[in-house]
């Protein structure tokens, strides 16, 4: 029986899933700097040969573990917005952002050593991409006058700021709350309710 390209590919994704999956799992569990690559293969239920067939090391894993939850986030957050007015889009995508980072905070919190290395200005440039890409194509409007680029950064940096800051004081409040005062400091007004 011979197997297709397709049905190769499709096989490859699930395997490589099962390692990204496996790698969440451990996280949680045991935090980002307590597990090796034979870890994550045993939970994988496969072999350190096998895991080196798809990922590089547990930070490649890793990463390819947030760049899946990120464009994921992204397709729904377009998607679940697309059809509000400015500012109110922007305002119902941060709090679905926001809430979405507080559900996967087990994850992030206990990513350890790497959230503090060169992947944390990995992520910064895959998140600056993505909006710059949404602003560029009128999805969503923000600091008029400023160029798209700018924009982008400003804004992600913003963000992340306001995501890091809410880790160390939960006092800060919840979603709803983050996003109200997001949209204040972006829009210097008011949310709209």
């Amino acid at each position: 029986m011979n197997t297709s390209p397709q049905q190769l590919t499709q096989r490859r994704q699930k395997t490589r899933q099962v390692f990204i999956n496996a790698l969440v799992r451990l996280v949680i569990e045991r935090g980002y700097d307590h597990i090796t690559v034979t870890d994550i293969a045993n939970e994988a239920n496969y072999g350190r040969w096998a895991f080196y067939q798809y990922f590089d090391s547990k930070e490649a894993v890793a990463w390819a573990a947030f760049e899946e939850w990120m464009g994921q986030l992204d397709r729904h957050v377009v998607e679940a917005v697309g059809h509000l007015a400015s500012p109110q889009r922007e305002y119902e995508s941060w709090r679905i952002l926001i809430g979405a980072f507080h559900q996967q905070l087990p994850f992030f919190a206990r990513l350890g050593s790497i959230a503090e290395s060169v992947w944390r200005v990995r992520a910064k440039e895959l998140l600056v991409g993505q909006f710059l890409h949404h602003l560029q194509a009128g999805q969503f409007a923000l600091m008029e006058g400023v160029r798209p680029e700018i924009a982008a950064r400003l804004y992600v940096a913003a963000f992340m700021e306001l995501l890091e800051t809410w880790v160390a004081h939960p006092e800060m409040g919840d979603a709803n709350a983050l996003a109200d005062e997001f949209f204040t400091f972006i829009f210097n007004q008011p949310p709209i309710p």
